[in-house]
């Protein structure tokens, strides 16, 4: 029997193997000449194909959507609800701040907070006896270009239809719930 990482890294050949290749294409057309370096027709449309694949996958595992609070109040929020309910909350992390030191004078407000149901992973951990990646346990809060606040995180309860093995389906669906119930209460 599969182990599930094998399964998934099976769901996901077509696409790696495609990234793969953009990425083959991107280190040996950089190596050649400037005129040899362009893309041919047949190319690029195979490299369009490979990034709507990339974007749909993206748009399953991760939810974006706007927050009904101010960017500050939207971080408390989370925190607040976070705490009430035993969850774990690391230090955040301003990347806005990080960005600026790199060069990017523009950039907009943006923090990351790690957290996520207490003993989330572990669970995973145990019940798939340690072949379930681990959740990545963080929401981004940022400014978007419209001046919007918003947040970004795994959606564990999306990611939990795409797991063969029930038991761990069943347990993110679980884990997906109790994350939807403090952001509910953020979200627009």
């Amino acid at each position: 029997m599969k182990s599930l990482a094998a399964r998934l890294t099976a769901r996901l050949t077509t696409l790696h193997v495609a990234a793969f290749s953009l990425a083959v294409f991107s280190l040996t057309a950089s190596a050649q000449p400037t005129a040899a370096a362009q893309p041919t027709p047949e190319q690029i449309k195979q490299m369009q194909a490979v990034m709507q694949r990339q974007m749909q996958v993206m748009a399953v595992m991760f939810d974006v959507k706007p927050s009904k609070l101010g960017y500050a109040e939207t971080i408390s929020a989370i925190k607040a609800g976070a705490t009430k309910r035993g969850w774990p909350v690391g230090e955040t992390q301003d990347m806005q701040a990080k960005m600026q030191q790199s060069g990017m004078k523009d950039a907009k407000r943006m923090t990351v907070i790690p957290t996520c149901p207490a003993q989330a992973n572990e669970k995973i951990a145990k019940t798939s006896a340690g072949k379930a990646p681990a959740l990545p346990c963080r929401v981004t809060v940022f400014e978007g270009k419209d001046s919007k606040i918003y947040l970004v995180r795994m959606n564990t309860s999306n990611m939990a239809k795409l797991v063969p093995e029930a038991n761990i389906a069943k347990l993110m669906t679980e884990i997906g719930a109790e994350e939807d119930g403090l952001y509910r209460e953020i979200l627009q």
